[in-house]
């Protein structure tokens, strides 16, 4: 065997070594004191991952700095095949700033929330190496956290040249050494087995796709298409849902315990330390619905300390909801706060029930918020690995997460036998991430007959065309994309239109989205009916995205006919502010005196109303930006809004604020930043003109130069 060690006490910038061994290259680094303590089990790791063909290489050393460690693995990625690599120990931890649009959802304000708060630990930082950043300094009270900001001249999209998984313990000292020696020792011996992926299990919590039923009923239809081995009988494809029984989580635990448990999927509401399964138990008696009721009520009222304002709330509710002071008995009483207690335990899974729980699925990934945040001490994601159970890897988000983005893209890939990080590389966000082994793969000989390093188009096309698996198809759609494939947008047009597979129509329709056009826009009329709920649901958003009044019919038809979709319905609505108002509104009013079969006309019209006034009265806000009665705190606040509202018919307004050179610097870095989450608009190309021509002044500040920079990169991305 063959072992490269390198002790860098400090940090080195620059090393040299031979290597002697075949295969992939993978970097196991590990803190001095981390190696030392657990030298035999990490050692044992290394001869696995070398019977397995890759060529293991050992960094153990004291990192001052991130910048120290990314150099090294660029170095072992560019001289030796570096496949992938796991940071053990106590590695520091990159705190990513000023990149937002590379999340799915995270927008805290950087200037009113606390620097640790409103940055993103992502070790993207460490596996994409075209990402450019400027040090911003470390965090002396947590030595491990160093912030970085994503540069202007830095490529402002995510492809992972390797990729990474996090192997933290939870304790400190002697009992964290144990908790990294007992990992080892488990992921050792399920090692040893050809284990493949056929038992699935997925969850949906409360209030995850807004409790949508439709887009409940899909997700088993995705599943099916990617793991065809779990439909089996009963057991091995479970979907369950939060209003199944009064309290989920007793089930839950019985589906993470069994033995034969390979994959179990949440989707759910979550914090660092908490697994949110439901808010309230499902009722089926009016008894139990009064109960509810109350109980909600006696927790209001703990969490108001004001004895007066108590008081107050209670004759708010009488009035309001027509119940007595009977509604609110027992709010002081100790012993019914202790049953409230114990009926709230019931609807989550807690930091501290993990241990208890000890899960054997192999691995867990968790859709859900902060369930991955690996700055903390002590996390759920990290808590599973570490337990007596079988879990060996976990996926999940180091901050909060879009409930609109696909979770299951390419998941399929796992049951052909690629491995975690394989897949993981094809699928990363800012903030997701492996916890524990990414090199885990369950059984499968597929991945084995595919190059994933190859950049020979013919590859991809040959298994595009001749592939069955859909998530196969799909891999080689995003290679093709990558590559850079000259007739891409006719490929996945085709791809789209031919496919039975929803999977596969899911992912053409994505990354169609990078090229835009009339390719794009043409697709989306289609789209909008697709059977599969979560493409009918992107594109209703997309339509809004380009924000072309073409679209209106299309989308007030969607509004009328699919009202049982609650999440499409909801995109739809979402839509009305950036469409001209008074088209959107005529065409609903045509569209319903034209057809007579719509039950409830007046109440429709009534509900439209109401919901096209909120979003008229919010896009309102918008034109503060331009506003020069209105305070800068007001206008900056308009102008940050445009991330989640991009309204096209003001850009002009925006556009001329941005060259104003007597407006407010910070008002015109904002929507200069602002203006690049513009990325589909009908406007764009008005806009990247624009940004150019505000970024080759030479009067220019630099910090709004840094940010029409990445704008314009951000924009140029999805105009290919």
């Amino acid at each position: 065997m063959v072992q490269k060690y390198f002790s860098l006490t400090v940090f080195t910038l620059l090393f040299s070594f031979t290597v002697t061994a075949a295969g992939e290259g993978f970097a196991i680094v590990v803190d001095q004191p981390t190696y030392i303590a657990c030298k035999a089990e990490i050692d044992a790791y290394s001869s696995l991952l070398e019977r397995e063909g890759f060529n293991p290489v050992l960094l153990s050393g004291v990192w001052q700095l991130p910048d120290e460690l990314r150099q090294q693995l660029h170095h072992l990625y560019q001289h030796h095949q570096l496949e992938g690599t796991i940071l053990v120990g106590q590695i520091p931890v990159p705190m990513i700033r000023d990149a937002q649009h590379l999340t799915s959802a995270f927008k805290m304000d950087q200037e009113r929330f606390p620097r640790r708060d409103s940055s993103v630990p992502s070790d993207r930082f460490y596996d994409d190496f075209d990402l450019r950043f400027d040090y911003l300094g470390g965090e002396e009270e947590e030595p491990l956290l160093h912030y970085y900001s994503l540069r202007g001249d830095s490529p402002q999209y995510i492809r992972s040249d390797i990729y990474s998984g996090r192997l933290k313990p939870s304790r400190q000292g002697e009992e964290g050494y144990q908790q990294i020696r007992d990992y080892f020792r488990k992921l050792l011996r399920e090692r040893e087995k050809e284990n493949p992926l056929d038992v699935v299990t997925a969850y949906t919590g409360e209030g995850s796709f807004s409790n949508s039923l439709t887009a409940w009923r899909d997700q088993g239809m995705v599943i099916r298409e990617q793991f065809p081995a779990t439909f089996h009988n009963k057991k091995s494809a479970k979907f369950l849902f939060y209003d199944m029984y009064p309290f989920m989580k007793e089930l839950v635990i019985d589906e993470l315990r069994r033995e034969e448990m390979d994959l179990m999927l949440f989707h759910e509401h979550g914090t660092p330390d908490r697994q949110y399964l439901t808010a309230l138990p499902h009722t089926r008696e009016s008894g139990e619905q009064m109960e509810a009721g109350r109980r909600l009520f006696r927790q209001a009222l703990r969490r108001t300390g004001d004895a007066e304002q108590r008081e107050k709330l209670k004759q708010t509710w009488m009035e309001l909801y027509q119940v007595d002071t009977l509604w609110f008995a027992g709010s002081d009483d100790p012993i019914q706060r202790v049953n409230d207690s114990l009926q709230e335990l019931r609807t989550s899974i807690l930091l501290e029930d993990v241990p208890l729980i000890s899960p054997n699925a192999r691995m867990v990934i968790f859709d859900a918020c902060y369930n991955g945040d690996f700055r903390e001490k002590r996390y759920i994601a990290g808590e599973y690995i570490f337990t007596e159970g079988k879990t060996l890897v976990t996926f999940a988000n180091s901050v909060n997460v879009l409930q609109d983005k696909s979770s299951t893209d390419l998941l399929g890939l796992l049951g052909l036998g690629f491995r975690v990080g394989e897949w993981a590389r094809e699928v990363n966000i800012l903030e997701s991430h492996i916890i524990g082994d990414p090199t885990h793969r369950f059984a499968g000989n597929t991945a084995s007959r595919v190059d994933l390093r190859s950049t020979d188009t013919a590859h991809w096309l040959a298994l595009f065309e001749e592939a069955e698996h859909p998530d196969l198809k799909g891999l080689a759609l995003h290679k093709l994309s990558d590559l850079g494939y000259s007739r891409m947008p006719e490929l996945l047009t085709r791809a789209y239109n031919e496919s039975p597979y929803y999977s596969v129509r899911l992912q053409a329709f994505l990354l169609l989205q990078l090229y835009g056009g009339d390719h794009f826009s043409k697709l989306l009329e289609h789209s909008i009916r697709d059977p599969y709920e979560f493409i009918r649901r992107k594109s209703v958003y997309a339509m809004g995205a380009i924000g072309s009044d073409h679209f209106i019919p299309f989308l007030v038809k969607t509004y009328l006919d699919d009202h049982l979709d609650e999440r499409v319905h909801f995109n739809v609505a979402f839509t009305f502010g950036r469409m001209d108002f008074d088209r959107m509104e005529a065409e609903v009013k045509r569209q319903l005196d034209q057809n007579l079969s719509y039950p409830d006309r007046e109440k429709v019209w009534e509900e439209f109303q109401r919901q096209f006034g909120s979003r008229k009265r919010i896009a309102a806000m918008a034109n503060d930006v331009a506003d020069r009665e209105k305070p800068l705190k007001a206008r900056m606040s308009a102008a940050k809004m445009l991330r989640n509202n991009n309204y096209h018919k003001q850009v002009e307004d925006y556009l001329r604020v941005l060259a104003d050179g007597s407006e407010e610097l910070p008002l015109r870095v904002a929507l200069a930043e602002a203006l690049g989450w513009f990325t589909h608009s009908c406007r764009r190309e008005e806009i990247v003109t624009s940004l150019k021509e505000a970024a080759a002044l030479e009067r220019t500040p630099r910090q709004l130069g840094n940010e029409l920079e990445k704008s314009i990169a951000r924009i140029e991305h999805f105009m290919r």
